[in-house]
């Protein structure tokens, strides 16, 4: 039961365009210390072990407790002996995420854009200092933060850049928007993007969203499917081209892996093949979810993606979480739930790739594949005996 429930949690993430939402190994996201086996395995593979340790009992009567109760030890003991070890020094750069917390039902409302922005500018221009030797600053905006295409609207640009603190850099989240020549189709393509913006209002690095949400962000055989989007005009979100590494030129700051939303909860899929960076960041609007378990959800699979890849994670949330966690899932600073303001913290340093890093789902699939051996063996072993 436990091979086959880990397969079909892996087969999640791939089928349909993959939706690896709420996976089992993620209760025990909750810290640190209980997921740095994932380092290892896998959320796949804590999967396949809470699996087996809930149904031991079933097969093993009073021995499955003490059984269970040792498997639990010894990951506690892995954990505290990971976590133990040497912090690597922190990354050239010191991040302030703002979290503007503008409620969905208001966000992109055409009387109340213009304040939504000042908002951002506000909190952006009121970012605490940075001390001597803290590297560049980076103030990072959530998912479609800005209400105006700020690829397009230099204007906006302008004032978003003239917010920030001397030498440093934004990195925002904002639609992007593309038109044809006349008589080309699509006539117009818009993108869910990142965009890295200098303090002279030039874009120095672009990202677009390639994992896009069905019947969300675009309509999956559209011609028989009377399904609206959120995109103005019913218009279906374009692609981008897939995981990347993004470099700023002219800047100190450490190359990253951008995920916007759920790109975050895609075990082995947040780094570019070859492209290793030093850190990961998350835009990401949770305000769909309103009060409820969602935001807490999503901010566990960020946290299992930042012990998986051995990589610090950052993570900027319109209405929280907000959170920066080091590269063994332990949170450095967090922005609790429909609050508004600014995290402060270092950016912290990259661990060397983990064995997950390296091998991905092969894994937790071979950890699944060996269970499934093992009960064929069992079942023919006590057919024999009966």
């Amino acid at each position: 039961f436990a091979g086959l429930w880990t397969l079909g949690e892996i087969a999640r993430g791939y089928l349909l365009t993959g939706f690896p939402w709420n996976l089992l190994g993620t209760v025990w996201a909750f810290g640190a210390l209980p997921v740095q086996g994932a380092a290892w395995i896998g959320t796949h593979g804590l999967s396949a072990l809470t699996v087996v340790l809930a149904c031991l009992p079933l097969v093993w009567g009073r021995a499955a407790w003490a059984t269970g109760a040792a498997v639990l030890a010894g990951a506690a003991a892995f954990g505290l002996v990971r976590l133990a070890a040497e912090e690597p020094p922190a990354g050239p750069a010191t991040i302030r995420v703002v979290q503007g917390n503008i409620a969905q039902a208001h966000k992109w409302r055409d009387d109340l854009r213009i304040a939504h922005f000042r908002r951002y500018l506000g909190l952006t221009a009121n970012v605490p200092p940075t001390e001597a030797g803290e590297g560049p600053m980076v103030v990072i905006w959530p998912e479609t933060a800005s209400p105006y295409m700020l690829d397009n609207d230099a204007t906006a640009r302008a004032l978003a850049a003239g917010a920030l603190p001397e030498e440093a850099l934004l990195i925002a989240g904002s639609v992007r928007i593309e038109r044809g020549a006349e008589g080309t189709e699509p006539a117009v393509r818009v993108w869910n993007s990142l965009l890295a913006i200098d303090r002279s209002a030039a874009v120095i690095g672009l990202y677009d969203k390639h994992h896009l949400v069905p019947f969300g962000e675009y309509v999956p055989l559209r011609s028989v499917l009377p399904i609206e989007t959120v995109v103005p005009g019913n218009l279906d979100f374009s692609a981008g081209p897939g995981p990347r590494t993004l470099t700023l030129p002219g800047t100190e700051v450490p190359p990253f892996s951008p995920l916007i939303c759920y790109e975050v909860i895609f075990p082995g899929n947040v780094v570019a093949p070859g492209e290793r960076p030093a850190w990961l960041l998350n835009l990401t609007n949770d305000a769909w979810f309103g009060v409820s378990s969602g935001p807490y959800q999503h901010l566990a699979s960020a946290r299992m993606r930042a012990v998986e890849e051995g990589l610090p994670l950052v993570r900027a949330a319109n209405t929280g979480v907000s959170a920066v966690f080091d590269a063994r899932g332990r949170m450095v600073a967090s922005l609790g739930l429909n609050r508004m303001g600014v995290i402060a913290a270092p950016l912290p340093g990259a661990r060397g790739p983990t064995p997950y890093a390296r091998a991905g789902v092969w894994l937790p699939g071979g950890i699944s594949f060996l269970l499934l051996g093992v009960a064929t063996a069992l079942s023919r072993r006590t057919h024999v005996a009966s």
